[in-house]
């Protein structure tokens, strides 16, 4: 690593259990999380723009990680100058940092994401989509593919008031949103299917069997549960809507419903978790939804995620916390936090300490 935010330059090797790295705040904690996230895409979890991830004073930046994935040792580095990124994949440049997504996995925890029960869709939508984006490789670009369509067909919609817009334009944007649509949904839904029973399993445990965790698909199109659906039907439906709707949206100047406007609701009992569930209960789901996205990317690809915490562990009470890392203990994971401490009786930890950008084992 050499130039990246505050962090100085140095090679570390990690232990491949337990790392807990602690420190002040704003010592350099969650950039060394970051930098590791990084290795998964290209792409920084807090939505900084490269030029910021340049440390003052230098102009380029660098992250090399040693590897093991796809059942042999390998190697990611990212060059990071003049505001773009270069990804080397095994010392082989690649044409587009997205090409590195589904190579190396992580399973990322931030205290932002204790409040998934209790934000709004789009964060909701973010952790599905994050999750399937580092397990289909197909994924990210469906995504943008489906981005841009909607941009295309908001466009004409804004302008239909004012312009004399064919009518075949828009069938044409109506047919490619939802056809492109149709996947995304049908991709969500499988996942979500295997990520409900792993996040239940959890639950019960944390819970001690007394409570029970239900996740559903809230979908935009349809009425009542779109998991029985086949991708042909969803399609239909979704198309059928886009024609139907068009002189409405055109008004709204949007596009109203579609897998963009999609949300996860979690129920407790049978009753909504957001409305009806207290701290405790919302922080022991996404606990239980965190450590079941970790299983389920295990599962699907014969590979474990690391594990990244960043600041979380001072957030649960000890309950949560001893499950947390008794969860873990057969995963590589990389925990911050504050105290000295916070994890130390726990097995097979190596500790870090860090202080101005610096990292001593």
């Amino acid at each position: 690593m050499k130039n990246y935010r505050n962090l100085e330059e140095n090679s570390f090797d990690f232990n491949d259990k337990i790392n807990y790295i602690y420190g002040d705040n704003a010592q350099g904690k969650t950039n060394l999380i970051e930098s590791i996230w990084m290795l998964t895409g290209a792409r920084s979890f807090r939505g900084t723009k490269d030029n910021n991830i340049v440390s003052f004073e230098a102009e380029t930046a660098k992250i090399d990680g040693k590897l093991f994935f796809e059942q042999r040792d390998q190697s990611i580095s990212i060059f990071f100058a003049n505001g773009r990124r270069r990804v080397f994949l095994n010392d082989i440049p690649r044409t587009y940092p997205t090409e590195i997504i589904g190579k190396f996995r992580a399973v990322l925890f931030t205290p932002s994401h204790l409040a998934l029960v209790k934000d709004g869709p789009e964060s909701r939508r973010k952790f599905i989509d994050a999750a399937l984006c580092q397990l289909t490789p197909t994924y990210p670009q469906l995504m943008v593919k489906y981005n841009q369509t909607l941009k295309h067909r908001n466009i004409l919609l804004k302008n239909s008031q004012m312009q004399n817009i064919k009518s075949g334009l828009f069938e044409v944007w109506n047919y490619k949103l939802a056809e492109l649509g149709s996947k995304i949904i049908k991709k969500r839904l499988e996942y979500l299917s295997r990520l409900e029973r792993e996040a239940l399993i959890n639950y019960c445990e944390i819970s001690s069997g007394k409570e029970s965790l239900k996740i559903s698909y809230i979908s935009s199109i349809f009425k009542g549960d779109p998991s029985t659906k086949s991708e042909a039907e969803i399609e239909k439906e979704f198309l059928h809507y886009l024609n139907c709707e068009q002189k409405r949206d055109e008004k709204r100047g949007f596009t109203s419903k579609g897998p963009h406007k999609d949300d996860l609701e979690i129920f407790l009992q049978g009753k909504s978790l957001k409305q009806f569930g207290s701290q405790g209960q919302q922080r022991s789901a996404v606990l239980a939804l965190k450590l079941a996205e970790a299983t389920v990317m295990n599962q699907l690809t014969g590979e474990s995620p690391v594990v990244l915490l960043d600041d979380v562990m001072s957030e649960l009470d000890e309950t949560r916390k001893n499950y947390m890392i008794e969860s873990l203990e057969n995963w590589q994971t990389f925990i911050t936090g504050c105290e000295k401490n916070l994890v130390s009786s726990f097995e097979n930890l190596k500790f870090f300490h860090i202080a101005n950008g610096s990292l001593v084992e």
